[in-house]
């Protein structure tokens, strides 16, 4: 239940993201989108610093693996730049290529450096748990295609059907709406019924709609009630997704999992962009044809469609059912706060 109401909250937060975008640029111009960043860091920040208690039972206090970190990054930036540059340069230009044998050997050096770190960034012993990578991977591609959608909507919308960008936003805010009034009741269902029933559903119901909108591109309240499915779908899908991963790792290795669990959103989130405007550009050779702009919504449409039945078929290999405590503890650890050491020394 807790989990749900945290996805709740974090995918209300992400997909209102586009939908706030489209207001603050009909009130005065893109510049607002960056300003308004300023205050909400700080009242987070804050509201952090102030509310959330002190972990326990945490992992012994380790050095942080620089060099993990060092490699992961270019891995990550290079392969982005190169999915979505990739098609303006050329796939057989020196620039994709380059980058693209960047992110291979990074990516190389980074799984190898981390199986034999002592204390690594990420410890990839965590993906032979067949729940932990099932559940990262089937995420990984729901959060592709929630903000793939986010991304490709708002150009159909504006020039296919001619919509203002704070029309577009109050469209698009269906599918967040939907998602957060269905997340914490999904997330309290799935201590009942398991994660498996909902998480299959959830994508499958995603898929259906997505397939269903890029073929008939419906408008006004019609398209509306259809990215609510959406938002059902993803709904009935985060909450047992999240909770089973988290429930698969063991308690002391539960902030690398919640790591983990974040870095699936955000390289989601950046590979769900870049594909979709992959596709959509691909098909849309003249940006100023509403013919061109149908198609090319019709394709990042069904590819999204396809990415969340994918996700629908992995997520089958969850649990049936959560247990609210981590699989594998076999004793209970020593419980830990951060503060100071008391000196027993005599000095």
């Amino acid at each position: 239940r807790g989990i749900g109401i945290q996805g709740a909250a974090q995918a209300l937060g992400l997909a209102l993201g586009p939908v706030v975008g489209g207001l603050l640029l009909a009130a005065g111009g893109w510049r607002l989108i960056f300003i308004v960043n300023v205050p909400a860091g700080i009242v987070g920040t804050a509201a952090a610093w102030i509310f959330l208690p002190r972990s326990r039972d945490l992992h012994a206090l380790t050095p942080f693996d620089w060099i993990g970190l060092g490699l992961f990054v270019p891995t990550i930036v290079t392969l982005l730049v190169a999915i979505s540059f990739g098609h303006h340069w050329g796939w057989t230009s020196a620039p994709s290529i380059a980058l693209f044998l960047a992110a291979v050997a990074t990516g190389v050096g980074f799984v190898g450096y981390e199986r034999r770190c002592r204390e690594p960034m990420l410890d990839l012993s965590l993906f032979r748990r067949v729940p932990f990578a099932t559940g990262v991977i089937s995420g990984l591609l729901a959060y592709g295609m929630l903000f793939g959608a986010m991304f490709a909507l708002p150009f159909f919308l504006e020039r296919a059907r001619g919509a203002s960008p704070d029309q577009v936003g109050l469209v698009l805010t269906a599918l967040p709406l939907a998602l957060g009034c269905v997340a914490p009741v999904a997330g309290r269902l799935a201590e009942h019924v398991g994660s498996r029933p909902l998480t299959v559903a959830g994508m499958a119901l995603a898929s259906g709609m997505l397939a269903f909108v890029g073929l008939s591109q419906p408008s006004g309240w019609l398209l509306i009630a259809e990215l609510g499915l959406i938002g059902i779908g993803l709904g009935l899908f985060i909450p047992p997704n999240n909770a089973a991963i988290m429930a698969s790792a063991p308690r002391t290795q539960a902030g690398m999992a919640g790591g983990v669990l974040n870095m699936t959103r955000g390289l989601g989130t950046a590979l769900g962009l870049a594909l979709t405007s992959l596709v959509f550009g691909a098909v849309v050779a003249d940006r100023t044809s509403v013919s061109a702009t149908s198609k090319g919504f019709t394709a990042a449409a069904l590819f999204l469609a396809v990415v969340a039945l994918v996700a629908a078929l992995l997520a089958a290999g969850l649990p049936g059912s959560i247990r609210m405590r981590h699989i594998d503890d076999t004793a209970e650890p020593p419980r830990r706060k951060w503060t100071k050491r008391r000196d027993t020394s005599g000095r």
